[in-house]
C-alpha cells in the first residue's frame, strides 16, 4: 500500500459511514491482476466491475462507490487446506485491512477463475472471478438467514 493509503483510510471510512447504501467489494487477488466486483447496494446481486494491477486502485473503488465490507476469494486445496497462494491473500487482506478498517471476509474462490475464463472474455475474467466470488459470499448469507444491507 502507498503512503497515502496511511492518510486515505480515516477520510474514506468516515464517508462510507454516512452513506445509506454501502455495497459489498468482491476481490480475485492475483499477482498480477486484482479482479473487481460490486454488489447492489441492497447486498443481494454482485456485478463485475473492473480489473486493476495495483493495490493502490482498489482505494479508489472503495471511496467512490460506497463499500462497506470487502470479499476476497481465499484460494483453497481441494481438501479444504491452505497453499503457499491462500498465505499471500491473506498477506494482501492484512495490508488491506491496515488501511482501509472495513469489515474482510473469506469466501473459497474454487473453480471461479476457470468458470469465468470458459464464459467470459479473457479481459473480463477477472473482473468476472470476483463476481463469481461474491455472489457465492450473498448467496450465503441469504441462505444462513443473515441480513444484507436491506
Amino acid at each position: 500500500m502507498s503512503a497515502d493509503g496511511a492518510i486515505f483510510p480515516a477520510l474514506f471510512f468516515a464517508y462510507c459511514l454516512l452513506l445509506p447504501d454501502m455495497r459489498y467489494l468482491g476481490i480475485d487477488y492475483g499477482e498480477k491482476r486484482i479482479g473487481l466486483a460490486l454488489s447492489d447496494p441492497e447486498g443481494h446481486m454482485a456485478f463485475p466491475e473492473m480489473t486493476v494491477e495495483r493495490d493502490d486502485d482498489i482505494f479508489k473503488i472503495i471511496a467512490g462507490k460506497g463499500v462497506g465490507e470487502i470479499v476476497i476469494g481465499l484460494p483453497l486445496r481441494l481438501d479444504g487446506g491452505e497453499s503457499e497462494e491462500s498465505r499471500r491473500v491473506r498477506s494482501f487482506a492484512a495490508r488491506l485491512g491496515k488501511s482501509v478498517q472495513l469489515p474482510i471476509a473469506f469466501e473459497n474462490e474454487a473453480f471461479t477463475t476457470k468458470i469465468a475464463e470458459d464464459h467470459s472474455s479473457p479481459l473480463h475474467a477477472d473482473a468476472a472471478a470476483a463476481a463469481l466470488i461474491l455472489q457465492s459470499y450473498l448467496d450465503r448469507l441469504n441462505a444462513e438467514g443473515r441480513k444484507t444491507r436491506d
